[in-house]
């Protein structure tokens, strides 16, 4: 019953591809991120083949995850590998379901916000033991910054295997910066702080004789980026350590967000949220309506496409009273079905997909950003922005987009979503706004607590 439960709440979900701790400080000694001749030599030895059946929704990545296959049965010819694509939306209702009826999947990809539901619900395999006894996986997992690591860990057990990272950074209109005599961003990226990002957003909105907007001076979004960046970078979580009870209504946390909402409301150097629902915020950037931008790294490839301006990006501002920045990520990992008939298979092919020549398939490709870091560098060549570094800077002080088992992130989303556009329109203050969200959220994981118990 409390599969079948869980999987109930689980299929609720909709998840669309997401995405820190201090500056740019250092995850300390890193070991060696290349795999031993000793562990590949046990890996060649141990050859585990059979059937594995690889789920997940990235249909973008069909190049790279058939590049990836290719490598992965070169090493291993035992193995026979079918991957299957599912639609993202369909992928939420269709793999807790199936799971919960003893079928599925044997490896299946996750979005780092669901990590919890899923681990909770025996919907995935307590990986430790594998780890333990695979040379491969334990020395890669060894190898990783511990907050990428430690992120698919539940309750101390590995469940889940961390394969890609992403993060965030302020997308900017070069030539608007230039006709208005303004700094560029990168020469100031290594000081600015939010209070910066206001008095510039200020500077660059122009408005017509008649008080009408003809230019935008940042785009203040009704989502996670920057706002999470912003509380986080704060010194302050959405939940508390054990993730039982949402913490949105602390007054620091009111206190990060106001200015975004003074700029939103007060300033008015954005687009409105009903503007933006027939033109995006990125349409109006990309047509040069909007001077700043929060942006993701997947942004680029659309961004790529601008020929009417000059685009460059630079790294997120400091939290002034904190002197920390802090970048949101989606980090995807990779996890094993309970019901798995070939569990030895799976962990085979794991074996083979964190390999480093594996792992930078994804980054020669610009697919996704491996969390491999030794893997990652071409990832960042080509066709990019000039300060492209800011996006690779950004890695080192990402915060994983953590949650909680009690609530799915797409109802999460959407009432954190909401409690921001009452705020935005002025209807009802940040504080009020949020302290209803506050109450909202911890009414629905009490109510879904009792599916754990």
């Amino acid at each position: 019953m409390k599969k079948v439960m869980a999987a109930a709440l689980c299929s609720a979900m909709v998840i669309g591809s997401l995405a820190g701790c201090s500056g740019n400080a250092s995850s300390g000694n890193t070991p060696s991120e290349n795999v031993s001749s000793e562990s590949k030599t046990a890996a060649e030895q141990k050859k585990q083949g059979g059937d594995v059946t690889w789920w997940t929704w990235s249909t973008e990545a069909t190049d790279a995850f058939a590049k990836q296959i290719e490598f992965a049965k070169s090493k291993n010819p035992e193995l026979n590998i079918d991957i299957q694509y599912t639609a993202n939306a369909d992928y939420w209702t269709k793999l807790p379901v199936a799971i919960a009826g003893g079928t599925g999947p044997d490896i299946y990809q996750m979005t780092r916000p669901s990590f919890e539901l899923y681990a909770a619900s025996n919907q995935a395999m307590d990986l430790t033991e594998a780890i333990e006894n695979s040379p491969i996986l334990k020395e890669y997992l060894d190898s990783l910054r511990p907050e990428l690591r430690d992120t698919y860990k539940f309750d101390g057990k590995q469940m889940g295997i961390p394969i890609t990272v992403e993060s965030t950074a302020i997308a900017y209109n070069k030539d608007i910066f230039k006709a208005a005599g303004l700094q560029d961003l990168t020469e100031i990226e290594d000081s600015w702080t939010w209070d910066d990002l206001r008095k510039i957003a200020n500077q660059l909105t122009v408005k017509s004789e008649n008080g009408e907007t003809e230019q935008y001076g940042f785009y203040v979004p009704a989502n996670r980026i920057p706002t999470w960046e912003m509380i986080w970078s704060h010194g302050y979580e959405m939940f508390d350590k054990k993730g039982e009870a949402c913490t949105l209504d602390q007054p620091e946390i009111v206190e990060a967000l106001q200015p975004l909402v003074d700029m939103y409301s007060v300033d008015g150097v954005s687009p409105s949220v009903d503007v933006v629902t027939t033109t995006s915020g990125d349409d109006m950037f990309i047509s040069g309506k909007i001077a700043m931008i929060p942006a993701g790294i997947w942004k680029v490839p659309s961004y790529n496409n601008i020929t009417a301006f000059e685009w460059d990006v630079a790294e997120l501002p400091f939290d002034a009273s904190t002197g920390k920045r802090v970048s949101s990520s989606n980090v995807l990992g990779l996890m094993v079905n309970p019901n798995t008939k070939n569990p030895d298979a799976a962990i085979a092919l794991l074996e083979q997909l964190v390999q480093p020549e594996c792992q930078k398939i994804l980054a020669d490709t610009h697919t996704y950003i491996p969390v491999l870091e030794s893997a990652r560098d071409s990832y960042f060549e080509g066709d990019v922005p000039d300060n492209i570094n800011a996006f690779k800077n950004a890695l080192s002080y990402v915060h994983p987009n953590t949650l909680t088992q009690y609530i799915p992130y797409a109802q999460f989303s959407a009432e954190y979503e909401e409690a921001l556009r009452k705020a935005y329109s002025g209807s009802v203050t940040l504080e009020e706004s949020f302290r209803a969200l506050n109450e909202k959220v911890n009414a629905v994981m009490e109510e879904n607590k009792a599916q754990f118990e």
